[in-house]
């Protein structure tokens, strides 16, 4: 069963590298390095602003390690093949989760070290506490995600016991108490209740070794959390494992209604009605203009929000460009008495449509953000002749070339 977790482990991560090398491409990894350093930039500049002894220092740590803590899931990388064929080795089940535990608990230290490392600044210049208050309650943050992977495998048994089961107080309200125990208190408390609550779990979990593992339990979880995943990387990219479905939104209708049914607008209706309907291309189009609204949000300066509205309007108008092909699979398309010059047209104007919403939706938060007029002018013209460039230019040599 070892080499079982190590084997999936190691297909897992090909798999994982294989999306990754999609999402941080050479455009993305450098619209993340300005949002990086402009968010880098305004955290510095808001902890000059600082003063110590602020009242409201000590609950934002609370919040931010309570947020923090929920970070990293268990990873028990089950397949829904497992009821049936792991079934016989279901005695040899522990083995498997303990290089599950190993896997998760590795990704869960970083992502806890890493929150630390971010909030040791701003701990240290509202003087709430000491770095050793502050590496103590480190200490017991790791404790207490390590009572939350051992919460989690018992919730994979077949358990009877309820409260064992009740997630929200071992994931919310008891991380809470000792965090206001190490924050407003004593550390070293909070660090010893979080190592009871610890060894506490660990001894729960052992008692249920007799007790038939829940096989549709534990694949529905690690399905779920998959899911999660998937739908990450399809903000970025086509993840297979995600499968579109047509749905009609009715409150959209009104839009759909502009475009004339008639000879000439064939493609247009037919681009128009699947780029609403269609979950795969309206989803990617819609998270990724919330993605880049919120960060505008968060970015100050003259060009630094100009740059990156640039980039993800590239970004989106890029993800965008497949669809063109999207009905290619449907042979009454190549019925259509309409020329290929007449198709592209139809699909540069969805284009500019879709690329022109996101850019004005970008300069509004521009505008809020920044305050700025002058900020907001330059944006419009920096992001009207992309879209003007992109649309007109840039999308019929990609189509071009791709054919």
């Amino acid at each position: 069963m070892n080499n079982l977790y190590r084997q999936r482990l190691s297909s897992h991560l090909k798999e994982m590298f294989k999306y990754l090398r999609l999402v941080f491409n050479d455009h993305f990894v450098f619209a993340l390095l300005i949002f990086i350093g402009g968010l880098g930039y305004a955290y510095s500049n808001g902890l000059k602003e600082l003063q110590p002894n602020l009242w409201w220092a000590k609950p934002v740590i609370v919040v931010v390690l309570l947020l923090v803590l929920q970070l990293g899931r268990f990873a028990t990388l089950f397949q829904d093949a497992d009821v049936v064929f792991l079934l016989p080795k279901e005695a040899e089940v522990r083995q498997y989760l303990r290089g599950a535990r190993t896997y998760s608990e590795g990704l869960a230290v970083v992502y806890e070290l890493f929150g630390m490392f971010v909030l040791l600044p701003f701990v240290q210049v509202t003087d709430a506490m000491s770095v050793f208050d502050l590496a103590l309650i480190a200490v017991a943050q790791l404790l207490m995600k390590d009572s939350l992977f051992s919460l989690a495998i018992i919730r994979r048994f077949q358990v009877k016991a309820a409260w064992l089961k009740e997630s929200f107080w071992f994931k919310w309200a008891v991380p809470l108490v000792i965090l206001l125990v190490s924050v407003y208190g004593l550390p070293v408390i909070g660090t010893v209740l979080a190592l009871v609550l610890a060894v506490s779990l660990r001894v729960a979990d052992r008692r249920y070794d007799a007790v038939p593992f829940d096989w549709w339990q534990a694949i529905t979880l690690e399905n779920n959390r998959m899911m999660g995943v998937y739908r990450f990387f399809n903000l970025f990219t086509n993840v297979p494992m995600l499968k579109g479905v047509a749905k009609r939104r009715h409150y959209l209708d009104w839009l759909l209604n502009i475009v004339k049914i008639t000879p000439r607008n064939t493609y247009l209706y037919l681009y128009s009605h699947g780029i609403v309907r269609s979950g795969e291309f309206s989803g990617l189009y819609t998270r990724l203009t919330i993605l880049g609204m919120i960060l505008l949000y968060f970015v100050r300066g003259t060009w630094l929000p100009v740059a990156l509205a640039v980039l993800f309007l590239y970004l989106i108008g890029f993800q965008l460009i497949p669809f063109y092909w999207q009905f290619d699979d449907i042979v009454f398309t190549h019925l259509y008495p309409i020329a290929e010059k007449q198709r592209v047209n139809s699909f540069r104007r969805l284009m500019f449509s879709l690329t022109g919403i996101t850019a004005c939706l970008f300069l509004v938060m521009v505008v809020i953000a920044n305050q700025d007029w002058q900020v907001g002018l330059i944006a419009l013209v920096v992001e009207g002749v992309e879209v003007v460039l992109m649309v007109q230019y840039y999308l019929p040599l990609r189509l071009k070339k791709k054919k």
